[in-house]
């Protein structure tokens, strides 16, 4: 059930932007008076197309990259040079994801922090050689931890091994020879013998790119700039997690913002601490809860992590320990 949902929302965003864009404009664009029609505009179309394109190609080459070779050489640099830090597997689930190859499974794990604090954090391993149960409740594993934080994937296993995923470049080449068939395509079908005039803004080559890079801002909006900071699931909450001080903070306030995330509430805390130096700290947390546990919210005090760098870089332990 949960492939049958993601290849449709692939299909899905994939009609949006290429599909339905080109029913509207070849169900609705005359190709009266061509002649007419400016050339010095319509080279200004034709210029912006090609630009839109290239950009979408090249951001996509990037990430391509930057989560395969990039990645690749990130995860031999931590096996070089990464903190190593035994862990206690407190928790062994395998998913419904499987291959071939490899059983995959998500563990939790129990270790102390650089400053010896005690965190817990999740993984998702591929097993390789699932017969020797190496991760199961109970068991020591070592993990691997960039200290600087500026390698991603910034944990891994000891001993991890990887490879790039060549489709993502084959699925990339053939999608910028299909780009490249439609200009020939369209021209030849089009230009009724006044070259690129048939250009205009709604036209697909320009209205697809456009929709590309649209889809991806409210994805970017949604998951890494609402979802993203709301969750804890990003690197500087990761660094905190790894470098930073545990105390109970006392709860001064706790008010609703009056923003709402998929019709969650975003609470404002007010917190009180003592650092490690004995001094008083105020600091902030702004998190979505839940509407069952609104109820709890009006708590005395609350187990924290605070950064020593930055004492206004605060986060309740139970967040942190869902990463």
């Amino acid at each position: 059930m949960g492939k049958f949902f993601g290849y449709f929302w692939i299909v899905f965003i994939l009609y949006f932007i290429f599909a339905h864009p080109a029913i509207i404009y070849y169900n609705t664009t005359p190709y009266d008076h061509l002649e007419l029609v400016d050339g010095k505009k319509a080279l200004a179309y034709l210029g912006l197309s090609i630009f839109l394109w290239t950009s979408v190609f090249c951001i996509a080459f990037y990430m391509i990259y930057k989560y395969s070779f990039q990645t690749q050489k990130n995860i031999a640099s931590i096996l070089k040079s990464g903190k190593k830090i035994q862990a206690k597997i407190i928790e062994s689930k395998s998913t419904p994801l499987k291959t071939k190859n490899f059983i995959h499974k998500k563990v939790i794990l129990e270790l102390d922090n650089f400053n010896q604090q005690k965190i817990w954090h999740s993984m998702e391993i591929n097993d390789s050689r699932p017969n020797e149960n190496r991760f199961e409740e109970g068991n020591l594993i070592s993990i691997l931890v960039d200290e600087s934080f500026s390698k991603m994937p910034y944990i891994i296993l000891d001993g991890i091994k990887s490879k790039v995923n060549y489709k993502l470049y084959f699925i990339w080449f053939i999608a910028l020879l299909v780009v490249i068939y439609y200009y020939a395509f369209s021209y030849q079908l089009e230009n009724h013998g006044f070259g690129w005039r048939f250009l205009s803004f709604d036209h697909p080559l320009i209205i697809s790119p456009l929709v590309i890079f649209f889809i991806c801002f409210i994805f970017w909006l949604v998951f890494v700039k609402l979802m993203g900071k709301n969750s804890f699931r990003n690197k500087e909450s990761l660094e905190l997690k790894f470098k930073g001080e545990k105390t109970f903070a006392k709860i001064l306030s706790a008010e609703q913002t009056g923003t709402y995330i998929n019709n969650q509430p975003q609470v404002k805390f007010e917190l009180e601490y003592t650092d490690s130096l004995g001094k008083k700290q105020h600091a902030t947390i702004k998190k979505i809860v839940l509407l069952t546990d609104l109820v709890n919210i009006h708590q005395k005090e609350k187990e924290i992590f605070y950064s020593t760098n930055n004492h206004q870089n605060v986060a309740f332990t139970d967040d942190l320990n869902e990463i």
